[in-house]
């Protein structure tokens, strides 16, 4: 494989990394704003239960929703106890939703100009 070939597989891997990171973003967007706009007890009455739940175990995820719910309205006690996993989440997607805002806004930006 000469140079030019293994430029061009970094730049498609470059570019499907990008692709992900940019759809991963978005999620990260909506799930932010289904938390802060969206009634509390419907976000709660859609999750489905948690398979192992239904088996008398927990997951690592177990708790997350209400967790989520109690850091949007800062009871950080109550989402410790909930999931302590929980703040690593909300704060990944929190700050992966702010760079993908920061992207899209700046390639607007740059569309305008």
């Amino acid at each position: 494989m000469n140079l030019t070939q293994k430029n061009h597989k970094n730049q498609e891997l470059k570019n499907a990394i990008k692709i992900v990171w940019q759809i991963s973003g978005v999620l990260s967007i909506l799930i932010l704003l289904i938390l802060f706009f969206v009634d509390e007890n419907l976000i709660l009455s859609k999750m489905p239960t948690c398979e192992y739940q239904k088996i008398g175990k927990e997951c690592f995820l177990c708790g997350s929703t209400r967790a989520f719910i109690e850091i949007k309205n800062m009871n950080f006690e109550k989402a410790w106890s909930l999931n302590k996993f929980s703040f690593f989440i909300f704060g990944a997607l929190f700050i992966n939703a702010i760079l993908c805002l920061k992207t899209i806004i700046k390639k607007y930006i740059n569309t305008k100009l």
